[in-house]
C-alpha cells in the first residue's frame, strides 16, 4: 500500500491509518483544501515559467474553481521572490521516491552548490501551524532527495526543512526553518521508514492519539472511541489534589492529547451524521439547523442613504496589512505601525524549539 507523504504525521503514529482511510468514500475538499491547492498551483506556474508573476493569475480559476484574488497572488509572490532571493536552481513540483511505498512532489527545494547546503520548502497556505522541526512530510521529501543526490556523488553538508506560511503569525515568523546535518536527518527518516513498515502487515493496530483530529476514518475507529469513553471516565473521577510542577505538567500533556482526541472523534461522527439527514436518515435528538449570519444590505449605498439620511459608507483606515497589499512600502509601514502583544497565555514549547535556538547560533 502506497503511503502519502502529506499524511505521514498520522500513520507514523497509527499504523492502520492507511488501510482504514482507503476503506472511506473519498473525501470532498473543502474550502480550505481548494484553496491552499490554489495557492500552490499559482507558485507552480510561476516557477516554472508559466506566467511571469503572480499578479498575471488575478481573477482566474484554478481547476477546482478557487479564483486568484489579489491577496493570494501578492502573498504567493512574496514566497517566490523568497525563494529566488535565496538563490540556486528551484526544483518545483518533482515527483521523488523515498523506497517503494512511500513517493510524493515536494513543493520545490534547491541545492547551494557552494555552499552544500540542500533546501526543502513547503507552502502551507492554512492557519493551523506546522512546524519544520522533524516535520515527517518534509523529511521524507529531503531523505529521497538526499539519496539521490549521493548515489551520484553530490555532497551535502546541511539541511534546511523549510516552512512558510504566509497566513499565520508565529514569533518566528512566516519563514521558519529545521537547520541540521543530513545523518541527523536521515536517522529521522528511518525512524519513519519503520512506521511505515508497520503499516504494511496483514492486521495493522490502530493506536489512537491527538493525530486522530486529522484521520477520515476516525468516525469510524472502534480503538478510538473505546479511548474516549475511557478518557470520558477518568475526568469524572475525582482527581481533586495539590500536584506538584511535574504532576501538572503531565496532568495538561494528558490533557491536551485528550483534548485533541476527543476533538477528532466529534468532528468525525458530526461529519458523518449530517451526511447521513441530509439523505434523509434521523438521527435522535439531533437536526440540522441553519444559523443567521451577519446582517448586510441588499440596497445601494444610494437608496440607504435617502431613505435614512445616513451615510452607510464611512471610510475607516485600513490595516497595516491592507495598506501593503495597496503597493505601500513594507519598511515604511513597519515604521508606521505596531504589533501589540497580548495577554500571556500558557502554551507548551513547540518541538525543537531549543534545538533550533542553538543550531541558530552555532551559524553565526
Amino acid at each position: 500500500m502506497q503511503l502519502r507523504p502529506s499524511a505521514a504525521h498520522i500513520w507514523t503514529k497509527c499504523p492502520a491509518n492507511p488501510l482504514m482511510a482507503s476503506k472511506m468514500p473519498p473525501e470532498v475538499p473543502g474550502d480550505a483544501a481548494r484553496e491552499g491547492t490554489c495557492a500552490a498551483w499559482v507558485a507552480e506556474m510561476v516557477l516554472t515559467g508559466v506566467v511571469a508573476s503572480a499578479a498575471e493569475l488575478i481573477g482566474t480559476n484554478h481547476e477546482n474553481g478557487w479564483l486568484v484574488e489579489p491577496d493570494m497572488a501578492q502573498r504567493i509572490q512574496k514566497y517566490i521572490d523568497h525563494l529566488h532571493k535565496r538563490g540556486g536552481k528551484i526544483f518545483v513540483e518533482r515527483k521523488v521516491r523515498l523506497n517503494s511505498t512511500i513517493d510524493g512532489t515536494p513543493d520545490a527545494w534547491a541545492l547551494l552548490d557552494d555552499e552544500g547546503v540542500l533546501h526543502g520548502d513547503d507552502l502551507k497556505y492554512g492557519f493551523s501551524i506546522v512546524e519544520p522541526y522533524k516535520n515527517p512530510q518534509v523529511s521524507i521529501y529531503l531523505g529521497a532527495i538526499i539519496r539521490f543526490l549521493t548515489a551520484r556523488g553530490v555532497t551535502i553538508k546541511r539541511v534546511v526543512v523549510g516552512i512558510y506560511q504566509p497566513r499565520s503569525w508565529h514569533p518566528a515568523g512566516i519563514y521558519r526553518t529545521w537547520s541540521c546535518f543530513p545523518e541527523e536527518l536521515m536517522a529521522f527518516v528511518h525512524e519513519i521508514e519503520a512506521a511505515g513498515e508497520k503499516t504494511q502487515v496483514p492486521n495493522p493496530v490502530a493506536i489512537p492519539g491527538d493525530h486522530c483530529e486529522y484521520c477520515p476514518a476516525a468516525s469510524t475507529c472502534a480503538a478510538l472511541a473505546a479511548a474516549n469513553y475511557r478518557i470520558f471516565d477518568m475526568l469524572c473521577a475525582d482527581t481533586q489534589r495539590h500536584m506538584t510542577a511535574v504532576e501538572m505538567a503531565e496532568e495538561l500533556n494528558f490533557l491536551e492529547k485528550a483534548n485533541d482526541m476527543l476533538q477528532g472523534r466529534m468532528n468525525a461522527v458530526t461529519t458523518e451524521a449530517e451526511a447521513r439527514v441530509k439523505r434523509g436518515e434521523t438521527i435522535p435528538g439531533w437536526h440540522m439547523e441553519q444559523r443567521a449570519g451577519q446582517r448586510r444590505f441588499t440596497a445601494p449605498a444610494s437608496v440607504i442613504r435617502a431613505l435614512t439620511g445616513k451615510n452607510p459608507e464611512v471610510p475607516k483606515m485600513v490595516t497595516p496589512a491592507e495598506l501593503e497589499r495597496m503597493g505601500a512600502s513594507e519598511a515604511v509601514v513597519a515604521k508606521l505601525s505596531e504589533t501589540p502583544r497580548t495577554t500571556p497565555r500558557l502554551k507548551r514549547i513547540a518541538p525543537g524549539y531549543f534545538t533550533n535556538m542553538f543550531s541558530k547560533k552555532d551559524q553565526k
